[in-house]
């Protein structure tokens, strides 16, 4: 460029003096030394007699570097080209060429002043070619700074492509796929405005960019119908950082990004303040924000240390939701749609604090009139307090007290009260401080020990006495007497693995049942795997049938479910039995609907139709008992006593006497569970 400028002043120098005697001047590019700009046929042509004095320029081909096109039949003409006091003008001149931007004519109207002395300029173009649009250019410079305006009003993006690919993804750590994909479906377009100054010691610019009907799609991600408008400050001073400020606003359109499909409102806006230390490849952004007025805020700043592995030096990180509920309904609806997190519904307040100092992280938050629901799942009202954690030992670093205060808890439709819970978490670690009521229907579960530590839930409490009363009618099920309570010892629980330490125990039905060994593994899936044994001991019979509409059973039953094996939440093995005690003495009575349901479960029925013991509505019995030992869907039966090839189901006692018998030692699974379904449904013993 400086021999260009030099052999000009040496040019403009030498018509002053041969202007009287010549009428015109030619000079090629042999007689400049231009080689260094590979010019090739550059012609310059002075008429100087016309008044005022015509200046034109010729030249053949310019060769420039990628992205831009050489320029070709190139020409530029002054029609009143001035010459005086040490300053150059062209105020109307007219440039013709091929190239560039594009590979378009271009017809290009330009003004120039320059002073050789002072060596300012002042240059105009208009109507630069790209595409279908056009490009204004204002420069003026000086021996010390600059001025650039460069302005133009719907650029295609396609016609931007090879200046985004060699500008922006060239060398950029980019899958070579998707940069291709990208390129290829992207559309939109852009009005552009960029000021910027400069001079040895500085430089300054300012870009205002408003996007319209911008689409883009790469691999599962698209944005379509996108708008916004994007202001852009960058400075930088000699031998320091970089300062970049951004300002975007009055984004609308649909975004598909990771599965996440979010459709803004116009109202959000995003500001950053970064500076740049490209010496020590440091980026320090300190203050970015993204916040829609009287609904979200998002502030974090920070340092990031490009040479470390450790990127992330620095990080504080805000953010407050005042209006959850209608959060929820312009973003989060529609990033829940057709997910397993669909329905999923947000109200009240949050807000939080996140702090990183190299490796030490803080966090706190808090909660103010919170409320959530998720279907039948999950349900929960009125969250007020405030959580506190760390990610260093509570030695080293001891964290707040975290307190919660809920209204009302619902999980897997159970029913809790209003609770209030304190406890810490720091590191991998959540621990209940103090024990625990939390009410269930009329009584509560009281929690001695809860931990989270390494993803793994252990807990231990007991259940105060609940109605079953109240159970039943909760989750309409047919009528309960009694109490329900039991004892949780220690179990353990993570996402993929569930197990009690040592015997769970129930009361209910006036006796106990004690779970043991139970372990269940994926409990949350529906392809879950349960191993258990479970002891049955002293339940009162009379309650038992009466709640399962059986037939009414005086006395008392115990037994097992040994070796208990379930895949997909379905038995596929076990060896089941229940009997009457050894010396029970209570009242043994039979009722006659009870005695048909069990002959049908044996594999007989109607054996009171068909005598004249149907006149009797109760029968007295020694014992009864039945069991069940389940293998490849086949259940071996068997009863209290073996009588031949058939078995004792009830062995009668007292007049009348009846005996129930089994004749089916073998029974499909499905048959015996469809069996026990129809008595349920119907009421009476139907075999099929």
């Amino acid at each position: 460029m400086k021999q260009i400028k030099y052999s000009l002043i040496v040019f403009f120098l030498l018509l002053t003096s041969l202007c009287s005697a010549i009428d015109s001047i030619e000079v090629s590019s042999e007689q400049l030394l231009f080689e260094t700009l590979n010019l090739q046929d550059l012609k310059f042509v002075l008429d100087i007699t016309k008044t005022p004095v015509q200046l034109t320029i010729d030249l053949t081909r310019l060769n420039l570097a990628p992205p831009y096109n050489n320029i070709s039949s190139l020409n530029l003409s002054c029609p009143d080209f001035l010459l005086e006091y040490a300053t150059i003008q062209c105020p109307n001149g007219h440039l013709k060429f091929d190239g560039l931007l594009t590979k378009l004519r271009n017809s290009i109207p330009f003004s120039l002043s320059y002073n050789i002395l002072t060596t300012e300029s002042d240059l105009h173009l208009k109507n630069i070619s790209l595409g279908q649009s056009a490009i204004a250019l204002h420069l003026r410079t000086n021996n010390k700074n600059w001025y650039a305006d460069i302005s133009s009003a719907g650029l295609d993006f396609k016609d931007l492509k090879p200046y985004i690919e060699h500008f922006i993804f060239k060398g950029a750590d980019y899958n070579a796929n998707i940069k291709k994909e990208l390129l290829n479906n992207t559309k939109g377009y852009l009005d552009l405005n960029i000021k910027a100054s400069g001079s040895k010691l500085s430089q300054t610019a300012k870009i205002t960019a408003r996007i319209k009907k911008l689409e883009y799609q790469y691999s599962d991600n698209m944005g379509e119908n996108i708008s916004a408008h994007i202001n852009v400050s960058l400075s930088k001073k000699a031998n320091s950082a970089q300062h970049i400020s951004i300002n975007m606003s009055h984004i609308t359109g649909e975004f598909l990004q990771n599965d996440f499909y979010i459709v803004p409102n116009g109202k959000e806006k995003i500001t950053a303040q970064l500076s740049y230390h490209a010496r020590q490849q440091i980026i320090n952004f300190t203050d970015v924000k993204l916040w829609s007025k009287k609904l979200f805020e998002l502030n974090s700043s920070g340092q990031l240390l490009l040479n470390s592995t450790d990127k992330l030096k620095k990080l504080t990180m805000s953010f407050q939701f005042l209006d959850l509920a209608q959060f929820n309904q312009l973003y989060l609806h529609n990033i829940f749609t057709d997910t397993d997190l669909e329905g999923l519904e947000f109200k009240g307040e949050v807000k939080g604090k996140l702090q990183k100092n190299r490796k030490n992280i803080n966090f706190q938050g808090s909660f103010k009139d919170f409320s959530s629901t998720f279907a039948e799942q999950f349900s929960l009202l009125n969250l007020n307090g405030s959580i506190y954690w760390n990610n260093t030992s509570q030695k080293k670093s001891p964290v707040k007290q975290s307190q919660l205060l809920w209204k009302k808890l619902i999980l897997s439709q159970l029913p809790f009260g209003q609770t209030e819970v304190n406890f810490s978490s720091h590191h991998n670690e959540l621990k209940l401080n103090n024990e625990t009521d939390i009410p269930l229907f009329d009584g509560a579960l009281h929690i001695n020990n809860l931990m989270i530590k390494d993803q793994t839930l252990s807990i231990d409490g007991f259940i105060r006495p609940v109605s079953l009363d109240l159970i039943s009618r909760h989750f309409n099920w047919p009528p309960l007497n009694g109490q329900l309570s039991a004892v949780i010892p220690a179990t353990s629980y993570n996402e993929k693995y569930l197990k009690v330490g040592g015997a769970m125990m129930l009361k209910v039905f006036d006796g106990t049942i004690i779970v043991k060994d139970l372990e269940i593994i994926e409990p949350l899936k529906s392809y879950a795997q349960l191993s258990a044994n479970i002891d049955l001991n002293n339940l009162d019979l009379q309650a038992l049938t009466k709640t399962y509409n059986f037939g009414e059973i005086h006395g008392r039953v115990e037994g097992k479910l040994a070796h208990l094996k379930m895949n997909a939440w379905q038995p596929i093995a076990f060896d089941a039995y229940i009997r009457t005690p050894e010396n029970d003495n209570s009242s043994h009575k039979i009722s006659q609907r009870a005695i048909d349901n069990l002959s049908s479960l044996g594999g007989a029925s109607g054996l009171l139709s068909r005598s004249f013991l149907s006149f009797f509505e109760t029968f007295r019995y020694n014992k009864l008992g039945l069991r069940c030992i389940l293998k490849n869907n086949i259940c071996q039966m068997s009863g209290v006593e073996e009588k031949g090839n058939s078995y004792y189901i009830v062995k009668g006692g007292g007049i009348p006497r009846i005996d129930v018998m089994g004749f089916q030692k073998q029974v499909d699974w499905q048959v015996l569970t469809s069996r026990l379904q129809t008595i349920q449904q119907a009421n009476e013993a139907v075999i099929k």
